[in-house]
């Protein structure tokens, strides 16, 4: 599933992750410190910083998928998996930090059979 899935027109739409995920947005939003207006009222989910947070979210699942071999397998990691070169900080909490280059550079050291 590519980034494009995940959207509609040209935004990414938490329904979609939010229903992929067999999740609620509120969920999502408690995830990744979104304010629960920023998830469900319209001029809000266009915001740059919402959209930012929700593409963060999206890249780091379809990073991941493979390992796991499905999205709600690589939210989990997302959510609980603490990493030993984050000082064991879980993924989510990584993102908040504001260190997604960080993480999606860690990421791909691990997919291609690098170490953390």
């Amino acid at each position: 599933m590519a980034l494009l899935e995940f959207t509609e027109g040209d935004l990414i739409s938490p329904d979609k992750v939010a229903s992929t995920l067999l999740t609620t947005k509120k969920e999502i939003g408690e995830t990744m410190g979104i304010p629960g207006p920023s998830l469900s009222r319209k001029e809000r989910i266009k915001s740059p910083a919402t959209q930012r947070t929700l593409r963060h979210l999206v890249e780091v699942l379809i990073a991941v998928k493979p390992l796991g071999g499905h999205f709600i397998m690589a939210y989990a990691w997302f959510r609980s998996e603490p990493l030993v070169g984050f000082g064991g900080r879980t993924p989510d909490r990584v993102v908040k930090d504001g260190e997604f280059d960080a993480l999606r550079a860690h990421i791909q050291r691990r997919i291609e059979g690098g170490y953390a």
